[in-house]
């Protein structure tokens, strides 16, 4: 009841904490904003200082010269884009008659002249969802009045237009000064990053602390190259084409191309509806903006085939819902800056998440690796009587493995935990069976997938008989039929004994199937007790028997105290493969004990033949 309790107070207080933050990133975005900045920018540049700097160049010159390339940059791109905008701003009322032309022809085209019914029902139904536009249209006889609205005072519109200014400004600004601190005393700041987060592990933590920053500085860079080089492929293409504007269209293409997934399609929306709106006559209008449409896809499938794999591999690990969820949460948090960030802050909060113990749910979280393993999804499908996707799970791992690695790492494991389930009471002896017999059924399946190597028994070929004896119940005895299965029928009869068979019963059948090798199945957790006593009786009654034990799926790794626990045992393995793998060694072994034996009773015979 207390660890529940505890449970829910910790829950609550993350949820508060985490509610917090969120609320201090908001309110706060003024001052987060340029610290997010900083932060990707001092990563970007510090490969390039770091260059510099081997090239014989100090500290303090190598931080100097590479922010003063990217000032210069900077001002020169904003420079030819603010003076694109005032262009596109001042000629586009210009150009009203072509625009209006082309929404007729568009409209036209779409549901046809005024004249046919659905044009009608589609003018009524924007009256009806613009109001203001179905008002505006005079009414016969009726005059159009326009009143014009008073004009603000002078303070106000000093405070609209300036006040935002001011603040880019100041955000610019800051964010400046902070990247070339955070350039100057990055050993600094690394060095009280380990002090946070190590934990007193300082080596550990300094390497995962430097591999991370190199990771992240690598990628970023990598994607600001290739953005970069995008955004030039789409200007010098849109000029070639003879659209207006290129430097401008370009370099929203370069900016939205950090947006996940969508960002290079809605970068693709101003130039292909500009291109449309003042098309050339080619094409009959429209061979201008099919083209323009036809550079953006070409491009983009590029770039995410061929360029970017080469560059920084295939991905950073994320997973698209988590890339998407964190676009939308960055872009309410701090607008359209948060949205172009948000592919880089994801990929920090990632590696920060692989190489830091204490914030490993964020791999959970963002990764795109499995959350869970095979065998645990598995034993999950299995629980709640999913045996269609157990069994896809299953046979999508038999494809990559062999059957016992399958058996070993997959089916064997989710016996156990289905065994630890039914001890700890949460699994009734219904699901229970379902769950047996279902990993039964599948492992047949994972069987055919892979036919048996030397299935076709030599008459020449001796064969060696091993006994498979569950310790107790119906998991166990499923054990021992995947044992079984692995098992080369060419080589070895292989007999699998019922569930919860008493120890006369077993001797009785060993004495029946005389076996050369008995193998005890015995799944974790428990049964060492009756697998022990199992042992004791068949060890005082056939002192030359080989016995295996097989304790598959334990976690355990101390194999003396397993073996001081169950005694006298030829062997003790944890997988199936492993006990698999000692019978291919004890073969040769009982082979010729087998034919020792073989002529010790010829000579017998002979010796009483003689006799007689």
């Amino acid at each position: 009841m207390a660890t529940d309790w505890q449970r829910s107070l910790v829950t609550l207080t993350a949820t508060v904490v985490t509610a917090a933050i969120v609320f201090v990133m908001y309110w706060a975005s003024s001052i987060f904003i340029p610290i997010a900045l900083a932060i990707f920018l001092a990563f970007v540049l510090s490969p390039v200082v770091t260059r510099l700097e081997r090239r014989g160049l100090g500290r303090m010159p190598a931080v100097i010269a590479t922010v003063g390339m990217l000032l210069l940059l900077f001002v020169g791109m904003g420079a030819l884009v603010t003076k694109q905008v005032a262009q596109l701003a001042d000629t586009l009322p210009d150009r009203r008659e072509a625009i209006k032309s082309k929404l007729l022809e568009a409209r036209a085209a779409l549901v046809g002249d005024g004249g046919n019914r659905f044009a009608q029902l589609t003018d009524e139904v924007m009256d009806i969802m613009l109001p203001d536009r179905a008002n505006s249209k005079p009414k016969p006889g009726e005059e159009k009045v326009v009143v014009e609205a008073a004009s603000p005072p002078l303070t106000t519109q000093f405070a609209t237009y300036f006040n935002p200014a001011i603040e880019v400004v100041g955000q610019a600004a800051f964010a400046f000064i902070l990247t070339v601190f955070m350039l100057l005393k990055r050993e600094d700041l690394r060095n009280r990053a380990i002090q946070l987060l190590g934990g007193g592990k300082v080596t550990t933590t300094t390497r995962a602390v430097d591999d991370a920053s190199r990771r992240i500085s690598r990628y970023l860079l990598s994607q600001l190259m290739v953005n970069t080089v995008f955004g030039l492929i789409i200007a010098a293409g849109l000029f070639t084409l003879g659209l207006d504007y290129a430097i401008l269209w370009g370099f929203i293409a370069t900016v939205m191309r950090y947006v996940p997934y969508i960002g290079t399609w809605i970068g693709l929306i101003p130039p292909v509806l500009f291109s449309f709106a003042t098309a050339p006559d080619w094409g009959h209008g429209w061979g201008q903006p099919i083209a323009v449409l036809a550079l953006f896809i070409g491009l983009e499938a590029l770039c995410n085939n061929l360029v970017e794999p080469y560059l920084y591999g295939r991905s950073m690990g994320l997973s698209e819902v988590a890339q998407l969820i964190a676009a939308a949460l960055w872009g309410f948090l701090w607008g359209p800056i948060g949205l172009i960030l948000s592919g880089p802050l994801t990929v920090c909060l990632l590696v920060l998440g692989r190489h830091v113990t204490r914030f490993k749910y964020l791999v959970v979280l963002l990764g795109d690796q499995p959350p869970m393993l095979p065998r645990v999804v598995f034993y999950q499908r299995l629980a709640a009587r999913d045996q269609d996707e157990a069994e896809e799970i299953a046979l999508e791992e038999a494809k990559k493995s062999k059957p016992e690695d399958v058996f070993d790492e997959v089916i064997l494991p989710a016996l156990c935990l289905a065994r630890h389930d039914a001890a700890g009471g949460d699994l009734d002896e219904a699901e229970l069976r379902f769950v047996v017999r279902g990993a039964s059924e599948i492992a047949e399946e994972v069987r055919e997938l892979h036919p048996r190597p030397d299935s076709n028994h030599d008459a020449s070929e001796r064969l060696n008989r091993v006994l498979v004896c569950p310790a107790r119940d119906d998991a166990e005895r499923v054990a021992g039929e995947l044992l079984a299965l692995t098992l080369n029928p060419a080589r070895w009869e292989a007999r699998v004994a019922g569930a919860e068979m008493l120890a006369s019963e077993l001797l009785a059948l060993v004495r029946e199937f005389q076996p050369e090798v008995v193998v005890i199945a015995a799944l974790p957790p428990n049964g060492l007790s009756h697998s022990r006593y199992l042992i004791t009786r068949l060890r005082r009654h056939f002192p030359e028997l080989k016995i295996l034990l097989g304790r598959w799926g334990c976690e355990d790794r101390n194999g003396a105290a397993l073996t001081q626990t169950i005694g006298t045992v030829d062997g003790i393995d944890r997988r199936i493969a492993d006990t698999r793998k000692r019978l291919t060694e004890l073969r040769p072994l009982l082979l010729a004990q087998k034919k020792e034996k073989l002529n010790a009773e010829e000579n017998t015979e002979v010796v009483g033949t003689v006799s007689a």
